[in-house]
């Protein structure tokens, strides 16, 4: 045998894979499809759709960057992570799911007390969706509180809000489909808040097919979450990351340390050892704290205590406690949900009328508004 012969058989399965690259490269540009599939977190920095792969991958790994994977902006990882994890564990659960009003409690209960490893993929979706909207919403706080509202950040801003706001649809979508007792009327409270806001609330209705739930509500339900709300959901990761590709990170744009200069392929560990920290911390939640059935829903039996999900607990006293209508914790929902992503833009624009440090005043007395209305409404149904 030659010298070299060893090595003979991988350069030649490498010409073939160059070869094969080659041959589709003069029938696709491959490197505009790595672009696209890239702008979810895996490539944050230009990628110059003009050259072949190759060369672009080599510049890419090539570059210094800024390192994505550091406190706070880290977040913006972890809205894509989480949002990859909670697809698999989904689609996982989808092949057991029956969204009916008769099969939806048992098909869910089976998928935990009989599939192999269903209780621990359950476990990690109820509380992959927990932590995602808490991770959007600290990233929306995060960057209002650094002012990433500015120009050329406004998209950032904005697609951080709707991240936010879809991550919200998620969960409240999702919550209905185990079809136990306590998520059916957690859904029916939030439902009757939600129905109640001016304008939005008919349309809402409309398009859940009521105002009371129902097996029509049911399916339109799991229709908009495993469907219609993760596709909006990756717009707007798309969104956020093709932002950072144009404008740069933060701490780009402030010049950032040389302790925060890493490589992509430093940045791909990252990735990894980021995806396992967070599926150890799920596998610690889903084994100590497990999601508890507490029976298959009734619709003619409302139980005591009964409150809609936390995020919608603010405007519950004003019903509860203040007896006022419906529809003042309806606008009052309504509003808030305007003021959150057009204030900040209003703000920038008219310095003189509302400075930065004005705005962040007011932002932690709404903030604080919130949080306390938010106790009261955990206390507000308990008979």
């Amino acid at each position: 045998m030659s010298a070299g012969g060893p090595g003979r058989p991988r350069e030649a399965e490498k010409s073939r894979v160059d070869s094969a690259i080659d041959w589709l490269e003069q029938r696709l540009n491959l490197t505009e499809i790595f672009s696209f599939l890239t702008h979810f977190g895996i490539v944050y920095t230009p990628v110059d759709t003009r050259l072949p792969l190759r060369a672009a991958l080599r510049r890419i790994g090539a570059s210094p960057l800024v390192s994505y994977a550091r406190w706070p902006q880290v977040l913006g990882l972890l809205t894509a992570l989480l949002f990859g994890l909670e697809t698999v564990t989904g689609i996982l659960l989808a092949f057991y799911y029956h969204p009916t009003a008769d099969g939806a409690y048992d098909s869910t209960t089976a998928i935990v007390r009989d599939v192999p490893a269903g209780w621990f993929i359950h476990q990690m979706h109820h509380w992959g969706a927990l932590l995602l909207v808490g991770v959007v919403v600290a990233r929306v706080i995060r960057l209002f509180w650094d002012r990433l509202y500015h120009p050329p950040r406004e998209l950032l801003w904005l697609s951080a809000v709707w991240l936010m706001w879809v991550a919200l649809q998620l969960d409240f979508t999702g919550r209905l489909l185990p079809w136990d007792v306590h998520s059916y009327w957690s859904s029916m409270r939030g439902l009757e808040l939600i129905g109640s806001q001016p304008v939005i609330g008919p349309l809402i209705g409309f398009v859940l097919g009521g105002r009371v739930i129902t097996e029509n509500v049911l399916v339109r339900s799991y229709a908009l979450h495993i469907i219609v709300l993760p596709l909006f959901y990756l717009g707007g990761v798309w969104i956020t990351f093709a932002t950072m590709r144009r404008i740069g990170l933060s701490m780009q744009a402030e010049g950032g340390d040389e302790s925060s200069r890493t490589t992509w392929h430093r940045h791909t560990l990252n990735l990894l050892i980021l995806l396992v920290l967070l599926t150890a911390g799920l596998v610690t939640l889903a084994t100590l704290l497990p999601f508890r059935f507490h029976g298959p829903a009734d619709p003619y039996s409302t139980p005591a205590n009964t409150r809609p999900p936390w995020y919608l607990l603010s405007p519950f006293p004003l019903v509860q406690l203040l007896r006022a209508p419906e529809w003042v914790a309806g606008l009052v929902l309504l509003l808030s949900g305007l003021v959150v992503p057009i204030l900040p833009l209003w703000a920038a624009r008219h310095p003189r009328r509302l400075s930065d440090q004005g705005l962040r005043r007011l932002g932690i007395v709404l903030l604080s508004l919130w949080a306390v209305f938010t106790v009261l409404g955990a206390f507000a149904g308990r008979r």
